[in-house]
């Protein structure tokens, strides 16, 4: 019977074949029809009705095909709410060179990649890949990986943890996992700590408290660490080097850390040595730059290169100063003996600056008497000038406590003594006449007893009165009492008390009563 309605209806006009609602529901009048040629037998009215209803059924069977393809189906519809699932397990290994790199303030992310899985059946990928065009983007490796993890009964950490090659050594080493605390995605602790100090270094500008923090770990932090912060500071040279506090995160890199990371700095910084110099606080990494040169010849000559054709802008310059200085403790003497003609040249100005005096007193000390000799004769016959400025006089000091006996220094004496009173009441002068009175013989000491217990016409009382009653003064008074005898101590003592004016004079001040009680001591104490 189906057979003979199968074969008849392939002669039915067109109007019986198919349906007008487009629905596959025969209308009245097409039944009718089909009555009237004896085809609407009971058999073919069963199976009319059968798939009338098939056809206006629009709900979903059950059947064993659904139950087969149900989860394909599901899993290309809800692909993309899996794709954040699998972002959670796509990089079990990122290696430096899959780290994107990315400029100043901004974040680095790490390139993402899709882990290599064997499939076990062929088949899959063209069944899946054919079931949307969608599909066809994504990779028949993801889309099996998603399933498995989808129909699986296991937890997603468990499946991760099986998904891990033993034969893969890396994959093995434990690693931070913030999916364990309910977090994503997963960071290795050298990406994560890669991000916390390229903010820490992105803060250090002007900021005591990130300078500190950075100090800190270069001082005890990991080697891993020590490297993260020079490579991020490289990146910001010469910049940091200038600021306030991030000059000291550099320093402290020439303190704490192995020889290979201050040699990449020290290369790093090799052509901003000059601009360095002269910036207030890039003179400091300066210095403890030439330090960590030390009994190093080669670096020293590298720095000597950069530096020796800018010796004298340097020389004027205030921070300038500090780095020569420097250079003069820790560099061979030899290498620094160009230095010797520069000074000459500015030997007035230095000798009234705080470094510059500094490295006058340097050159002094290491180098002989014929190689100083001009520096020598230029401090005699700018005495005057120099003993009366402030740093000036340390300069005249230096000459008359360290330098050996010889004509100039004696000349130096001589020109100080017969400008005594002079020199004694100002301020910074009275310092060298300190010095001068060192240098004198057991006459000369008396001879300057006798000035001193004279009474000038101007005067209200002697000259050593007058003297001790000073601010400034007093301090000369002290050192003659100190380094005079008992005798010429006597002599003083009882000339005050043979003249009751002189004595009442001395005692009047503070600084006098001073210079009385001192006296007394230093009598009474005398051997």
């Amino acid at each position: 019977m189906n057979n003979t309605l199968s074969d008849n209806l392939i002669f039915l006009p067109k109007d019986f074949q198919g349906t007008e609602n487009g629905e596959g529901q025969l209308s009245d009048q097409q039944k009718m029809k089909l009555g009237n040629l004896g085809m609407m037998t009971p058999m073919s009215n069963t199976l009319t009705y059968d798939f009338e209803q098939m056809t206006l059924d629009t709900s979903p069977k059950e059947s064993e095909v659904n139950h087969k393809y149900d989860a394909n189906i599901d899993t290309i519809n809800e692909q993309e709410e899996h794709k954040c699932k699998l972002q959670k397990y796509q990089s079990f290994k990122i290696t430096k060179e899959q780290i994107r790199k990315s400029p100043k303030h901004k974040t680095c992310q790490p390139q993402q990649t899709v882990p290599q899985l064997e499939l076990g059946e062929q088949n899959l990928d063209t069944q899946i890949d054919q079931q949307s065009p969608v599909t066809s983007s994504m990779n028949a490796q993801t889309l099996k990986f998603i399933k498995e993890l989808w129909n699986s009964d296991k937890s997603e950490t468990e499946y991760f943890k099986e998904m891990v090659d033993p034969k893969l050594p890396y994959l093995n080493q434990p690693i931070y996992s913030p999916v364990m605390d309910g977090h994503s995605p997963i960071y290795e602790p050298d990406i994560e700590m890669d991000l916390y100090i390229t903010n820490l270094v992105d803060q250090v500008w002007g900021n005591q408290i990130v300078s500190r923090k950075l100090q800190k770990m270069i001082e005890s932090g990991s080697h891993q660490q020590k490297e993260l912060i020079v490579q991020k500071l490289e990146r910001v040279t010469p910049q940091v080097e200038k600021d306030i506090f991030g000059n000291y995160v550099v320093q402290k890199i020439f303190e704490c850390t192995n020889n290979k990371l201050q040699q990449r700095m020290f290369n790093k910084l090799k052509p901003h040595f000059y601009d360095l110099s002269k910036n207030t606080f890039g003179c400091r990494v300066m210095q403890k730059l030439i330090e960590y040169t030390y009994q190093r010849n080669d670096l020293q000559i590298i720095v000597l290169q950069q530096l020796q054709s800018n010796m004298r802008s340097l020389i004027y310059d205030l921070n300038g100063n500090y780095v020569i200085f420097k250079m003069l403790e820790t560099f061979d003497k030899l290498k620094m003996e160009f230095m010797i003609p520069i000074v000459e040249e500015s030997f007035n100005y230095m000798g009234q600056q705080i470094y510059g005096c500094k490295i006058i007193h340097k050159i002094i000390q290491q180098y002989s008497q014929q190689q100083i000799a001009k520096i020598i004769r230029l401090s005699v016959q700018n005495y005057n000038i120099l003993s009366q400025t402030e740093y000036g006089n340390y300069v005249l000091q230096h000459i008359l406590q360290y330098w050996i006996p010889s004509q100039e220094k004696a000349y130096l004496v001589q020109l100080v003594l017969q400008q005594f009173f002079q020199l004694s009441i100002n301020k910074y002068a009275s310092n060298t006449v300190e010095r001068a009175l060192e240098a004198l013989g057991k006459q000369e000491l008396i001879s300057i007893t006798k000035w001193l217990l004279c009474k000038s016409p101007n005067q209200y009382a002697s000259n050593f009165v007058v003297l001790a009653n000073h601010q400034y003064a007093n301090y000369v008074i002290k050192k003659f009492l100190v380094i005079s005898d008992h005798n010429v101590l006597k002599y003083i003592s009882d000339h005050l008390q043979q003249n009751l004016y002189e004595q009442t004079a001395i005692k009047s001040t503070i600084h006098g009563q001073r210079i009385n009680s001192f006296l007394d001591k230093q009598i009474q104490h005398w051997p």
